[in-house]
Formats: structure tokens, sequence, C-alpha cells
């Protein structure tokens, strides 16, 4: 059922539920091993995926402290809440969760961090500075559970000569306290995708094997490391047209692999691909 919104700030345009037309399939039915929806106008930026520890999507959209919860097995939004009042704008990169609080991060480094906000809420947040922005560009943010820690991937480098590099920053007290870098192996990743260049756009973690799985938007990759930066492989991803500019990634426990697509001109999509640790699901 449709759930009503509270009355929010205009800076923080949210209008009525969706309706049939603001989720629509762009496959048809039938093939468990893929599903690709179209996402509301308002996510056309969309820029960041994360899964709670009950596994509801989290996104969050370029230029705005915006996040929005979708389901992904419809495209249905299902509710949205801002950090600030107004909402807090930056250009936003990434989002994770650990424990009861969401993070954000800005492409130069910056982390932001509150609560889950109920519909319509704005939340009180906090401003800590990583320390990476220093190194590089930042496009992709992922929760890792287990060591109750943040990975920030790497774009772009500020000096061309530095490898690309995941971020590991610890939390202690619902802060950073650190910054520990791993290089990635871009010249035998760049070789698997026969590409001069990759430039990572996103990141998860693989529930089951650890492994950091990253999308790159300008190849149209999917790349996994294992935890200690060996290259495990690169492919492109499958279907022509199918990604546009794939920015986020997550990857339920129960194995759904969601990636999703800006939406330039158009809607932005969200993809549900079939996911085991041997990869992606050959489709039906």
């Amino acid at each position: 059922m449709c759930r009503a919104f509270a009355a929010m700030a205009a800076s923080l345009v949210l209008g009525a539920c969706n309706n049939p037309a603001d989720a629509d399939r762009v496959l048809p039915a039938g093939d468990s091993s893929f599903q690709q929806w179209k996402l509301p106008q308002e996510l056309r930026e969309i820029s960041g995926l994360a899964l709670t520890a009950d596994q509801r999507l989290l996104a969050v959209a370029d230029e705005e402290a915006a996040v929005y919860e979708l389901d992904y097995r419809n495209g249905e939004l299902v509710k949205r809440f801002a950090l600030g009042s107004p909402a807090l704008r930056g250009d936003f990169e990434g989002i994770a969760v650990l424990g009861e609080f969401v993070w954000l991060l800005t492409s130069d480094g910056r982390l932001f961090v509150s609560r889950e906000g109920q519909d319509g809420e704005r939340m009180s947040f906090a401003e800590h500075d990583s320390g990476a922005g220093e190194y590089c560009e930042l496009e992709g943010l992922a929760a890792d559970v287990k060591s109750t820690s943040l990975l920030l991937v790497c774009k772009k480098t500020v000096a061309s000569r530095d490898p690309l590099t995941i971020f590991t920053v610890p939390i202690v007290d619902g802060r950073p306290v650190g910054l520990i870098g791993m290089p990635l192996p871009e010249a035998a990743i760049a070789a698997k995708l026969n590409r001069k260049a990759v430039r990572p756009s996103g990141i998860a973690i693989d529930p089951v094997t650890g492994n950091r799985i990253m999308v790159a938007a300008n190849r149209a990759a999917l790349i996994s490391v294992a935890p200690d930066g060996t290259l495990i492989d690169a492919i492109i991803l499958p279907g022509k047209g199918r990604h546009r500019q794939a920015e986020g990634i997550a990857i339920s426990t129960d194995g759904q692999l969601l990636i999703a697509d800006e939406g330039g001109d158009g809607r932005a999509r969200l993809a549900v691909y079939a996911w085991s640790r041997d990869g992606i699901a050959p489709e039906q």
C-alpha cells in the first residue's frame, strides 16, 4: 500500500507516492536470474546503494543528502529522509550502513553520519574528513560490518603516478579513526577488460566471500578483488545498452546483486542479478 509522506522543505522535493508508471519493469518477468526497473524521476542521478542489516535497500542521489528506501523487488519508492534542514548539499557519491547509522560520502572524502530517518524526517548529522580526498577523487562507499569499518574507493588519483586505492576507515565510537590504503591491481584489471584504464564508481562487499566487488561506470565493468587486493575477476557487464552509467552496487545476503545506473536524459535504472560466490548467474 502506498505510504503518505510528511511535508518537507522545498529543497527536498517530495511528491506523492509511486504509481505504476513510476516503477516500470524494463525487461519482462520470467527470468529469475535478472530483472531491471526504471526508478522514479527524482532518482535520475542515483549515485550509491547500501543494504541495511535487515536487507532493506537505501540509495543516495548526487547533489543532496537525501536518502531513499527502494524495494528492489519492484523498483518502488518506500520512503525518503534527509540530513539537515534544509537538506545538505554536496557531491554525494556513496552510502553505507553500519548498525543504526547511515554514512554518506562526498567525492572529496568527507563523511556524514546520521541515524536512519522515518518518512519525510530531517535528521541531525555529524561530519568528518576521512583524509582520502587529498589523494584521490572518491566514488564508492561500503560498510565492512565484521571489522566495523568503511571502505572508500578511488575513481581517479590526484597524481597520475599514484595507484587507485581502496581505503579502509575504522569506525570507533561512531567516529573514523584512521586511513589504511590498499592499492588496486590496475594493470591486471585493465588487461582483463581489454581497456587502457578503469575508473571504479561503486563498491560492495560480498557477504559470503568478503571479496570487494566494484562497478566501473566508464567501462560498464564488474571487478572482484580479494580482501588482500588480489584480482579475482573483471568482466564487462552483460546486456548491450543495459548499463548506461553504473554508479551504485550492493549484494544481499540471499544472493542478489543490485546495480543502479544514472538516468542521464532519462530515468535511472535498478538491475537485479542472481549472484553466487562464482559471480553473476547465467541468464535463463
